[in-house]
């Protein structure tokens, strides 16, 4: 009896005591993703353990978050997929670019990292970006080094999958410099005991912050290491290990050092002491300041190599309108050179708003196009902006200058040849529309010779015949309408008769091909409009949506008009497959087009067509639902075209 007393206790003491234990102990695993080859923040050791400065800060934050990391070495490449991909909850260590910002979301920055441009020693050609012409630059794949190269012309990149194997090839001889982060470069030439074989030129490129990521939206975990990172930084963490990762010297090394100058300074006199500190003070003074002189001049030629190769002409002006810069393409296009510095930005381009400009309370963007040179047919698109100095203050203007003048011509030209595809079309419709009356007029005078004695005959084609001699006058005035260049012709006109002038041209199609068309027009609806300008318009849009219903089912073409408060309102819809909503945003620019014939111009003639008539063309659509165009007539008012101004 006691030993079954016993045993109930023993099960009972292993349910209530072990299974919390093991509930207890369950821990979130974290998948952490690296770069397998970047020391000295993520690396793996000889014994395959991962290592670095990167590694320690995250095992930190874990252990203060009870996670439990799984770690993940891979290639810079793979890594960044990873995460993407959702296969990693965490990336150790990243660049942070406005590209990589869509699709991650960055950690408090808790370095900054830099490149540099690393050749051999005794090397006397290479010493900046612009001197790597012609040269084989060793650099890891999707680095930011790569970037920088692509802005140096006629350079050849050997491309690695990671920093190891870029800076072998240079120490191989494959390469002639060497492009990558700093500390790396340095703790591999130190590893390969070649740190005197090599140097650094070009100062620090591309100063970065750096950080963890994760995945968009995964704001738990961002925040969790966003609090990691502060507590280190609070308690002495982050300095304990920045120290033993980046700092040369260890710090007993360090206070030898100390005890050995403190000894030095109680042996020497002290105007000795006084005398080789000056000296040292200012040869290192000197030195920085060599550095630093050469470091900015290098960065100044590099942005000036990079103003100079760009293809838009850019100029600085003072808060005063004076010129400061003109890079090349300036000078080029404007037929000037350096002497222009100096000079006001009138006296090359009097088309700027500069006065403008000076005159407003607030410095603001300014954009718009112009004719350089009265008749010379060449025409600059201008953006004008202010820029500032480190405190916000206002300190000049940034002009871009674009050539558009081939863009424009081109453009007159594709809209030209849009204009005469839609007349092919139109004039199929209108052969038709001839065909009718034609055939009336044939009819009577094959009849002639017969019924001319007809009394009833006679009465008949003196009134059909020019009744079919004016509908055909009528279709060709139409035609020359639409096909005429010409400034807006403004009248009064009956929205319901246009629009039957307009159906007309496609009655035999929309019957051909079973359309069903609706015309909700209530009579006596007039606008102030050029007929022959608006019937191109509604002549478009009506084509647009027979072409967009070819392959449905349902086929209604429905077109109604109302009187509103603030004008007419006219409205074209379909039941077609509907328009993406991805296209809708840029419906109306330029040779936009998802048709296989056509340049993708109907539309922004439309829409320009509306805005001189001081209205304006909405569309709303639904993909395999249908497509409306609404066209806005507004009432007269001022900057709106009136009837009474022609």
């Amino acid at each position: 009896m006691w030993k079954r007393y016993c045993g109930w206790i023993l099960i009972w003491a292993l349910f209530f005591g072990l299974f919390p234990q093991a509930a207890g102990a369950e821990a979130k695993v974290l998948r952490v993703a690296f770069d397998k080859e970047l020391p000295p923040f993520t690396y793996l050791d000889r014994s395959g353990q991962p290592r670095g400065f990167n590694i320690e800060l995250m095992k930190e934050i874990a252990e203060e978050n009870g996670y439990e990391l799984q770690y993940v070495p891979l290639e810079w490449e793979d890594a960044l997929a990873y995460l993407r991909e959702g296969q990693v909850d965490v990336l150790l260590g990243i660049k942070y670019t406005s590209t990589y910002d869509l699709v991650f979301d960055f950690s408090e920055s808790f370095f900054t990292m830099s490149e540099v441009l690393l050749v051999p020693k005794h090397d006397s050609e290479i010493y900046t970006l612009n001197q790597l012409r012609e040269k084989v630059v060793a650099v890891q794949r999707g680095n930011v080094g790569m970037d920088l190269l692509n802005n140096v012309r006629r350079v050849k990149m050997l491309v690695s999958f990671n920093q190891r194997d870029a800076l072998e090839n240079l120490m191989r001889g494959r390469a002639d410099a060497f492009i990558g982060n700093r500390w790396t470069a340095e703790y591999l030439l130190n590893e390969a005991g070649k740190p005197d074989e090599y140097v650094m030129r070009s100062g620090l490129i591309n100063p970065t912050d750096y950080a963890f990521a994760v995945r968009e939206g995964n704001y738990e975990l961002l925040e969790k290491v966003n609090e990691g990172l502060n507590k280190l930084y609070r308690d002495g963490t982050y300095t304990r290990l920045y120290s033993y990762y980046f700092e040369p010297y260890s710090p007993h090394v360090t206070d030898r050092y100390r005890k050995a100058v403190i000894g030095l300074l109680i042996i020497m006199s002290l105007a000795a002491i006084t005398l080789v500190a000056i000296f040292f003070w200012n040869y290192r003074l000197k030195a920085e300041v060599r550095r630093q002189t050469a470091a900015l001049a290098d960065a100044l030629a590099f942005q000036r190599e990079v103003l100079d190769n760009t293809e838009s002409a850019i100029l600085s002006l003072d808060v005063g309108g004076r010129i400061t810069l003109v890079n090349q393409v300036a000078r080029r296009l404007l037929v000037t050179d350096e002497h222009a510095l100096g000079l006001p930005i009138g006296t090359l381009l009097p088309q700027l708003p500069l006065q403008q400009a000076l005159a407003a309370d607030k410095p603001s963007l300014f954009e718009g196009e112009f004719e350089f040179g009265e008749g010379s047919g060449r025409v600059f698109h201008y953006y004008m902006a202010p820029f500032g100095n480190a405190e916000s203050e206002h300190v000049g203007w940034i002009v871009n200058l674009q050539d558009r003048t081939e863009q424009k011509r081109l453009q007159a030209r594709l809209i030209a040849q849009e204009k005469m595809h839609a007349l092919g079309q139109l004039a199929a419709g209108m052969a038709h529309e001839l065909r009718n009356p034609l055939t009336a007029i044939k009819t009577f005078i094959e009849l002639l010779p017969k019924k001319l004695d007809d009394q009833r005959f006679r009465s008949q084609l003196l009134q059909y015949v020019p009744e079919e001699m004016e509908r055909m006058n009528r279709i060709l005035e139409d035609l020359l309408d639409y096909s005429r260049s010409k400034p807006l012709e403004m009248a009064m006109t009956d929205v319901r008769k246009l629009i039957d002038s307009v159906i007309g041209l496609f009655a035999k199609r929309a019957a051909n091909e079973q359309v069903e068309v609706k015309v909700d027009i209530p009579p006596g609806i007039m606008v102030c409009m050029d007929r022959g300008r608006m019937k191109q318009v509604l002549i478009n849009l009506v084509m647009n949506a027979l072409e967009a219903m070819s392959a449905s089912q349902t086929k209604r073409l429905h077109i109604r008009a109302m009187q509103g408060e603030d004008g007419v309102q006219l409205s074209v819809s379909d039941s077609g497959e509907g328009i993406a909503d991805d296209l809708l945003p840029h419906l109306f620019e330029p040779f936009l087009t998802t048709k296989t014939q056509g340049i993708g111009l109907g539309l922004y003639v439309s829409e320009k067509i509306m805005r001189e008539h001081g209205g304006r063309i909405e569309v709303s659509s639904r993909k395999g639902e249908g497509t409306t165009f609404i066209l806005y007539f507004p009432e007269p008012r001022e900057g709106v075209p009136s009837c009474q101004d022609y």
